[in-house]
């Protein structure tokens, strides 16, 4: 059966309403035809040239990401402003984009929801765009951090008492780092997030509260495979002809 973009802007609809999403985010489609034909769908964090060459390369018609494109508004597209340069390469290869964004943060799709299941926490639950969970025992600061690390394969750094121990972590991958007052409010001990200014640290610490900083892409890219997968089981069960890969490119253009 022929899949189309819109197929896939009322899965995600269903998933994560992109009516949740906050005011200031650019979700939804943001380009291409919702009524275009889709046999192959390429998911990432970011829509970036690398990931608009792989989508051509496998010959994916539907890019989804995480972060949109146009977040702040655009008078022109000259290519020799890089996100203009992405925009215009995927128009010229008909490659349609939907983008969901804070509307799949505050879902069980979100980067912050597939830490805590990596990271095996218990009694996972949702608060506003936040994750709670507890670890299986007590554990150190330092010991903690060092297994945040290990299971999502990304340096973190730590701000706060090394020993201090903890047992309940909040997380909001991306760029929250303000969320850690809320964290502390709703009984956390440490807080996981991918962005961390100075004086939200130095806050952070002189309250006691431990914070670890991951990385924005280190906290987020985690959503990609399970979403990966939940799509494509959808697809499956309702017998689409079409594949989702996940993107190998890296943002940052690692070797």
């Amino acid at each position: 059966m022929q899949a189309k973009v819109s197929d896939f802007l009322a899965k995600l609809q269903e998933i994560a309403p992109f009516e949740n999403a906050e005011a200031y985010d650019n979700v939804g489609l943001l380009l291409g035809k919702a009524d275009a034909k889709v046999t192959k769908v390429l998911l990432a964090l970011d829509a970036t040239l690398e990931v608009a060459e792989e989508a051509k390369r496998i010959g994916a018609e539907l890019i989804i990401t995480h972060h949109p494109l146009m977040f702040h508004a655009r008078k022109n597209l000259v290519e020799d402003d890089p996100e203009a340069r992405v925009i215009c390469a995927l128009i010229r290869s008909h490659i349609s984009l939907i983008s969901a964004h804070t509307n799949l943060d505050k879902s069980i799709f979100s980067g912050s929801h597939a830490c805590a299941e990596i990271l095996g926490l218990k009694n996972i639950r949702q608060e506003g765009l936040l994750f709670l969970g507890e670890t299986e025992s007590e554990l150190t600061a330092a010991i903690l951090q060092e297994r945040i690390a290990q299971l999502i394969d990304k340096d973190v750094r730590m701000y706060g008492d090394s020993s201090q121990k903890i047992r309940t972590l909040a997380i909001c991958g991306g760029a929250y780092d303000e969320g850690w007052e809320e964290a502390a409010a709703l009984g956390a001990d440490a807080y996981l997030t991918g962005e961390v200014r100075h004086h939200n640290a130095i806050a952070s610490v002189m309250a006691e509260q431990v914070m670890y900083d991951a990385g924005h892409f280190g906290t987020e890219a985690t959503l990609i495979e399970p979403l990966c997968t939940y799509l494509q089981k959808w697809i499956n069960d309702v017998k689409y002809d079409v594949l989702v890969f996940a993107s190998k490119a890296d943002p940052y253009g690692r070797v």
